[in-house]
């Protein structure tokens, strides 16, 4: 915020958490530039942990634990992206509301 004659004046900073924007943009860009976006359906391994932001091993451990939801296409595991999405969801964590007391 700016102070300007006594009058509070805002900035578009002030509402937009910029880093977080920044990011959300770039990943925009990367998928739309390397194809790994809306457009494909199922995902193979590496592009799957990729997706979901983990290391390949992590993601493996996650698929057995979780019993990840998984295609098998000539011998190798395929992800279809809705699944993804779908396992991400059922992961987030609830926001509990503070009350005052």
């Amino acid at each position: 915020m700016s102070f300007n004659s006594g009058q509070m004046q805002t900035t578009t900073s002030d509402f937009i958490n910029l880093p977080a924007f920044a990011r959300a943009v770039a990943d925009h860009l990367k998928e739309t530039l390397t194809g790994t976006g809306a457009g494909k359906r199922v995902f193979n391994l590496d592009e799957a942990a990729e997706y979901c932001g983990l290391t390949r091993d992590s993601f493996k451990k996650k698929v057995v634990r979780d019993r990840l939801r998984k295609v098998r296409l000539d011998k190798c595991w395929r992800f279809d992206k809705a699944d993804l999405d779908e396992w991400i969801e059922s992961h987030k964590e609830q926001i509990r509301e503070e009350t005052a007391a």
